[in-house]
């Protein structure tokens, strides 16, 4: 989810995100239900890049694209997981680069399988993800 998106849902029930010293807050979380609250904590980092201007419009095809990854590997009922399958079955460097990601979030803390990897990115994971997203873009853009 692109965190814009988060931030004007929030605004619209009358929330707002407030950034303080690398530290976010919701003003008015009253007017949130808990499970919001705890969605927009597990995008925290992405919420906060994006506040600070550090989120592009590439970063977030890469971050999405992972994303929709992460829950074919998961088995999230998604309509893009039989692309997503039949673009791994051909490009097996790609699966290994997918698995060294998921290893790398693993170290970075990333337990709970059903919550968001945003808060469990770094500088290599990034990378990882960008190289992931290239293959599977060249894949898609051969008409495979």
């Amino acid at each position: 989810m692109h965190p814009k998106q988060i931030i004007d849902d929030f605004k619209s029930m009358g929330a707002t995100f407030v950034l303080e010293s690398d530290e976010l807050y919701i003003d008015n979380p009253e007017n949130i239900y808990p499970e919001l609250e705890e969605l927009a904590k597990s995008y925290k980092a992405r919420i906060v890049a994006f506040m600070k201007g550090n989120y592009s419009d590439q970063d977030h095809a890469v971050k999405q694209t992972i994303d929709k990854i992460v829950n074919c590997f998961l088995r999230t009922d998604e309509v893009v997981n039989q692309k997503i399958e039949n673009w791994i079955g051909d490009d097996p460097v790609s699966v290994e680069l997918i698995l060294t990601l998921f290893v790398e979030l693993g170290e970075n803390g990333w337990m709970n399988l059903k919550e968001s990897i945003s808060n469990f990115e770094n500088e290599k994971t990034d990378k990882l993800s960008k190289e992931i997203f290239d293959r599977a873009m060249a894949y898609f853009k051969k008409g495979a």
